[in-house]
């Protein structure tokens, strides 16, 4: 790097760490020493690693419309304290195409896992998508493929911050479900499926209705077992790291309740439970917050909702406490729990396509998969 006043290079690499990928791929035009610094894998690991602790006040919102064809869209918010307003600078093309609409796995460090496929189909077509550097790389076919009717097939998505690592577990289980799951890991470092030492508890998770969050290092969802005839529900987590199984049991109220009246969520960066109780003329809910991770003792009740809006799924929490909520109209609200007012933030969408998480731009996938065409 050359110039009268050039940067001692520690100083330039702080600086540089608080940039977006965007901004920094084209500053690699600057010179060859730029190029250099910003494409070693030493400087993308740097960049990852303070990803948690870049102020983000944006959130990623999907939903597809109710238009024919039906039309996947991608915004970005500014989550302020006082307004949550669209990032009209901020676009994002979907460039995947589907007979169906894509599932979202989930995201992790501004890297989507989507899926196209019926959770029954043994052959779906999984992705990951970068939109920030618009990128994508479409996984190769998994390597278990149960072939029986009724069979069922999981995903979780997350990061590996040992190995540097980004990671899909499936769970696939063969009818009449009176086996543990099958269970295989792909990592985008290797490119492909391989199967674990580890077995899978002898559990379940519900049907086609089954969410993950990734908290604290691993993919959670809402399982359930039987036990003397009777459903007893609980969270299964997978560590990305050690890729071991772990069963975290719920608060006692919520054990017993049955299959699809949990789901996981992650608020404010802590694994979260919301059980959705049909036992009234309204939809009602209430939300659940893990304080101290691993800790059962620690389960505190955070919300209780009910509402005439006619909720269909709570999606996650903006800073300011206020409640991101889907309605059975195709509608996301952000609901203000202390004075029970709602707001419409986007309407005309199908509730079960609706997806929000924070945004965060990253270099995952700089190296592998290929560039979208959009």
């Amino acid at each position: 790097m050359s110039g009268e006043y050039q940067l001692p290079q520690d100083l330039l690499i702080q600086i540089l760490l608080w940039l977006p990928p965007k901004s920094l791929l084209r500053f690699r035009c600057i010179s060859k020493s730029w190029c250099s610094l910003i494409s070693s894998p030493s400087f993308i690991d740097m960049h990852t690693r303070n990803l948690p602790h870049v102020t983000n006040t944006r959130k990623l919102i999907r939903h597809c419309t109710t238009t024919s064809p039906h039309e996947e869209v991608y915004s970005v918010f500014f989550d302020n304290q006082s307004s949550f307003d669209r990032d009209d600078d901020v676009k994002i093309d979907f460039p995947l195409t589907s007979t169906t609409e894509y599932k979202i796995v989930g995201s992790c460090n501004g890297l989507i896992c989507l899926s196209d496929s019926d959770v029954l189909d043994d052959l779906c077509t999984t992705v990951l998508w970068n939109p920030a550097i618009r990128r994508k790389l479409t996984l190769p076919p998994p390597g278990i493929l149960v072939r029986n009717t009724g069979s069922l097939h999981v995903l979780g998505f997350g990061f590996d911050c040992k190995a540097k690592d980004y990671k899909i577990v499936r769970l696939s289980y063969k009818n009449p479900y009176l086996w543990p799951p099958s269970v295989e890991v792909f990592s985008v470092n290797t490119g492909a499926w391989r199967g674990i030492s580890t077995p899978a508890p002898m559990c379940r998770i519900f049907g086609d209705l089954w969410r993950q969050c990734f908290v604290n290092g691993a993919a959670h969802w809402a399982a359930y077992t039987q036990i003397c005839g009777q459903n007893r529900s609980f969270i299964l987590s997978f560590d990305m790291c050690d890729e071991v199984f772990c069963e975290i049991k719920l608060p006692e109220c919520l054990a017993g309740k049955s299959p699809g009246q949990v789901g996981v969520v992650v608020i404010q960066d802590s694994l979260s439970v919301v059980e959705y109780d049909k036992s009234h003329t309204i939809l009602m809910l209430s939300v659940w917050v893990m304080k101290d991770y691993g800790v059962v003792e620690s389960w505190t009740k955070q919300y209780k909702i009910d509402t005439e809006v006619g909720l269909q799924r709570m999606l996650g929490v903006r800073r300011n406490g206020e409640v991101l909520l889907t309605t059975r109209d195709g509608e996301l609200v952000d609901y203000d729990v202390q004075t029970r007012e709602s707001m419409d933030l986007i309407t005309g969408g199908i509730n079960c396509t609706f997806f929000v998480d924070t945004y965060k731009e990253s270099f995952a996938l700089l190296f592998e998969g290929e560039k979208t065409q959009i």
